[in-house]
């Protein structure tokens, strides 16, 4: 069970859904307001791609901001923009200014306006905090190595703020002009920073108080948060604890999630005790992830893998709020893993994810099954949003990441345009999925139960419940991708709603018997 966090403010809750059919039609924003806590669906934005304003064919701020009624209407209550800080790369994790935007992507002013005008709509903004280094341009960076070419060591009133030496170690490279080395685990344009200085410290301080009071975001996602320190976890979780107390010192109710990208639930959970709020499940994502392997087609007992799944996040993440995900900026797109013409398993992906407890992250572009091509490279994981099937159309952003080249084959799916049209589409089912988990917060907040009584009846079904502030909601899900299931259910229920993966299938519920149609989901009560 997750020890739930004290909800600071909750909203009434809209349980007015009696659907019976698995049609993904209707918006979430009107059907189910989701409850105002800290508890959220995120939707991670790679500004550069998104919707562009100034017809440059790069994404902006005023770009996020127009569209900010259309995540709303998919289901979404927060946006994590990746770096938005001025940086010479493309991805802009090289800040060379933490205290304002990258002009590519707008001013301040259009942040504020975008973060204001979010929370009018009920949504909150997190932003990309990169402070394990820093970019080789940034002024810190630049007098500090001017100082070692001009004195023959490290001084001056930067000196602290990066880690020298006097012998090239692992993932050192040489100052310019000079004897002396400096750390750089990533690359050398990107130097790591000395955590340990009181003044970096500070500074680190000082730029989370401009982003939470000056501009108003509501947290941070951190990067790359196993490498604070190399090879040394417990120095790591310390600076977290640093980082979370001084955070929310000054925005008590701020939301921080952290990348600790391990594969293993127990490592992940090992950073938990330094207070930050989550860290990203990556056990579940990508296609090693154990959502993907819960899919597979070999899967005799999925059912049971599923429950079992659940009862181990149960059990491992004890404190603080799971975040689970499936796809990000560093990975391949769901649709590259489960198979670009697997429509049903790009659907139930999304569907078990929104099963989950905590706050869930959608990675732009997957509501409408975009592709990431098989070569790996970054770029291609960050191509442009596709808003509409014509060639040109308001808001394209054709300037891509590196001047990759783009074809059709990353979009083999139509665009949001064209889904928005079709009940059958990925993008109808995300909204329908969303809905429903909008709809019954005991999904993200509540105690679990797996009723594995159930199992004796069909190994492909996994029937659980949540529990929270007295309510508890039933969830059945049929794992099965070709064949229907019934299950007779021991007790009164009613059907709520439901989720099916292909189009025309229905779940029903007649005598207590649920009749369950291949990839489909019924919430009862």
């Amino acid at each position: 069970m997750i020890r739930h966090r004290v909800v600071l403010s909750v909203l009434a809750i809209l349980l007015c859904l009696t659907l019976a059919s698995c049609a993904s039609t209707g918006k979430a924003s009107k059907a189910a307001e989701p409850v105002n806590d800290e508890y959220r669906n995120y939707y991670e934005i790679f500004v550069w791609s998104f919707f562009d304003t100034d017809n440059d064919g790069i994404g902006d701020l005023n770009g996020v901001r127009q569209k900010l009624p259309y995540i709303k209407d998919l289901g979404y209550n927060g946006i994590w923009l990746m770096p938005i800080t001025v940086g010479t790369s493309y991805h802009k994790y090289d800040v060379e200014n933490y205290y304002d935007i990258d002009p590519q992507f707008g001013t301040l002013d259009d942040m504020r306006s975008l973060v204001r005008e979010a929370h009018s709509m009920g949504i909150n903004v997190i932003i990309d905090l990169v402070v394990n280094h820093s970019s080789s341009s940034h002024p810190w960076f630049k007098s500090a190595c001017e100082y070692i070419v001009s004195h023959g060591q490290p001084g001056g009133e930067y000196g602290e703020y990066y880690n020298f030496s006097q012998t090239q170690k692992q993932g050192y490279q040489r100052v310019p002009g000079s004897a002396w080395y400096y750390e750089c685990q990533f690359t050398g344009t990107m130097p790591d920073l000395n955590l340990d200085s009181k003044a970096v410290r500070a500074e680190v301080e000082k730029i989370m108080r401009f982003w939470l009071e000056d501009v108003d975001v509501d947290g941070f996602r951190l990067d790359a948060v196993t490498s604070f320190y190399t090879n040394s976890t417990a120095k790591s979780i310390e600076f977290l604890s640093f980082l979370n107390e001084k955070a929310k010192a000054i925005k008590p109710d701020c939301y921080i999630v952290g990348e600790a990208w391990l594969t293993n639930n127990k490592a992940v959970r090992e950073y938990y005790s330094s207070g930050i709020d989550s860290f990203f499940c990556f056990p579940l994502a990508m296609g090693t992830g154990k959502v993907a392997d819960t899919l597979k087609d070999i899967r005799s007992n999925p059912g049971v893998i599923l429950g079992d799944l659940m009862k181990e996040l149960e059990d491992v993440y004890d404190t603080g709020i799971l975040a689970p995900f499936l796809s990000n900026h560093d990975t391949a797109r769901i649709a590259s893993f489960t198979g670009r013409s697997q429509t049903d398993k790009i659907k139930m992906s999304h569907g078990l994810l929104t099963l989950m407890s905590g706050s869930i992250f959608t990675y732009y572009g997957e509501e409408i099954g975009m592709i990431s091509t098989s070569d790996g490279a970054d770029p291609y994981k960050r191509i442009a949003m596709k808003w509409s099937d014509k060639s040109v159309y308001e808001g394209w952003c054709y300037t891509t990441p590196q001047g990759i080249a783009v074809t059709k084959d990353n979009y083999y799916y139509p665009s949001v345009e064209a889904q928005l049209e079709d009940p059958s589409s990925i993008l109808s089912y995300y909204i329908k999925a969303n809905e429903i988990r909008n709809a019954n917060p005991e999904i993200a907040r509540g105690e679990l139960t797996i009723l594995d009584e159930y199992y004796d009846q069909s190994k492909y079904v996994c029937v659980m419940q949540r529990t929270w502030n007295g309510s508890t909601v039933t969830i059945a899900v049929n794992l099965d991708r070709e064949w229907e299931h019934d299950i007779k259910l021991d007790g009164e229920f009613r059907l709520t709603d439901s989720l099916c993966a292909s189009d025309g299938d229905e779940v029903s519920l007649k005598g207590g018997n649920l009749h369950l149609p291949a990839y489909s989901i019924a919430i009862l009560k």
